[in-house]
């Protein structure tokens, strides 16, 4: 730890994110926190998810997890990464995997990006994705879609039906890739994501999210 790390952490304590009670690093979650949030699984995907091989997750899409994440996309807190990135250094089958050739963050549409001013998938992932394998932004949107969350299943499918291209510059032909997101709900966006990198060759496509509600 640097002087000034060690400084700033003198001035202001690193906290738990759900509880508020100091913690060792930043980042980090208080003993109870922490249990109560992780939950990792392979999610049950529903059968319309065809092109996605498996998708992971770290914990449930409710109570804290809901509230970290929503300040993170929506009110801009991208310190609250490094909860996120405390969850991803604990993933428990990093071998289930096998061989990933590229992590692609599932992309936002130009417009929405530049309202927020970031992707919250590379927010998320890229440090710690980059330390394993690979980062691609391989993937654009090609019009954009509604909100997800205000549709329903059959809606959020059509809303992202061909919404989503490899970028002419990208090969995946052969490559095995890990898509990555913060949120499965229903599956539709991975889905998308995945029968677009499918259809340019990919051997396989992968799903990881921070959190879901899925079983």
């Amino acid at each position: 730890m640097s002087l000034i790390t060690h400084l700033f952490n003198l001035l202001y304590p690193p906290r738990c994110p759900a509880c508020g009670a100091m913690v060792s690093h930043d980042g980090g979650w208080c003993p109870a926190c922490l249990a109560a949030v992780w939950h990792p699984r392979r999610i049950n995907k529903p059968l319309a998810v065809r092109h996605l091989s498996a998708c992971y997750c770290l914990a449930d899409y409710r109570g804290t997890m809901r509230r970290v994440l929503h300040d993170i996309k929506y009110n801009g807190k991208q310190g609250k990464c490094r909860a996120c990135r405390t969850l991803l250094d604990r993933f428990p089958w990093p071998e289930r995997f096998g061989t990933i050739d590229l992590a692609v963050p599932v992309p936002l549409a130009p417009e929405k990006l530049q309202r927020r001013g970031f992707n919250q998938a590379e927010a998320l992932f890229r440090d710690w994705a980059s330390e394993r394998w690979e980062w691609c932004d391989a993937l654009q949107r090609l019009r954009p879609t509604q909100v997800q969350w205000q549709l329903c299943r059959a809606e959020r499918t059509e809303n992202v039906r061909d919404a989503f291209d490899v970028k002419e510059t990208i090969v995946v032909r052969n490559k095995h890739i890990l898509v990555v997101d913060d949120i499965f709900t229903t599956g539709a966006t991975l889905e998308a994501c995945a029968h677009a990198l499918k259809q340019k060759g990919a051997a396989s496509v992968t799903g990881l999210v921070i959190a879901s509600g899925a079983p």
